[in-house]
């Protein structure tokens, strides 16, 4: 495995593991801390953008580079590819199906406080744990909650299409209110995934610190071409 890295460029392992070693270690103080993340399905999907930004830098951006704009105007080309990604990355994040994300909770565990949510605006709400459904008569509105069992990760999915932001906005804040006001479950997750965080970590920095000539050299090829 390490004679892989030693044929790498070290400023390449780091760009590409940096922001993902990021979005990890994030994730992992959230669910270790027995807190949950609640927040919108696009602002997940600019997150990954955001963790494997490194990993399109060394795969695509290098396999499409435009070398014959990079030799009329230098490293300016990286940040054209940037804004690029960035409007890819919000084209893809506004377009995605409308949908709460939350990081930290089973689907099972999130029924309870999704229900208490959901009569907060319709109080009528009711709703069936063994399809993890809640329905608003009144709002006229059919939540679900998706994911894979015992994983805390789950998503809230309504059947109805065209609901307004107005309407998820609303279940967000009180989604998140109904959430803290909870007794965090036990045992916590995340183990598995600082275990990966600090392994990677380490892989960086050997990297990093056993080749700072090669780091240095390597970051003034990438930029300049």
């Amino acid at each position: 495995m390490f004679r892989i890295f030693e044929t790498v460029e070290p400023f390449t392992i780091l760009l590409a593991l940096l922001p993902l070693i990021g979005y990890l270690l994030v994730l992992s103080a959230i669910r270790l801390s027995g807190r949950a993340l609640v927040t919108t399905g696009g602002r997940d999907v600019a997150a990954l953008a955001m963790a494997i930004s490194g990993l399109v830098a060394v795969g695509p951006a290098e396999l499409f580079f435009p070398t014959a704009a990079a030799t009329v105007f230098g490293p300016a080309v990286w940040v054209a590819l940037a804004v690029f990604y960035a409007l890819c990355t919000t084209l893809v994040a506004l377009t995605t199906s409308p949908k709460l994300v939350v990081y930290g909770r089973t689907p099972e565990e999130l029924f309870e406080p999704l229900l208490a949510a959901a009569r907060e605006i319709d109080p009528n709400a009711s709703g069936e744990i063994n399809t993890l459904q809640v329905r608003l008569p009144q709002a006229g509105v059919h939540l679900r909650l998706d994911g894979v069992r015992y994983i805390d990760h789950a998503l809230v999915l309504a059947f109805e299409p065209n609901l307004s932001p107005r309407f998820w906005k609303t279940l967000l804040v009180n989604l998140r209110k109904q959430v803290s006001q909870r007794v965090s479950p036990m045992p916590r997750r995340g183990f598995a995934m600082l275990v990966v965080v600090v392994l990677l970590s380490t892989i960086l920095l050997w990297q990093s610190f056993s080749n700072r000539e090669r780091l240095v050299e390597g970051f003034r090829d990438w930029l300049w071409r």
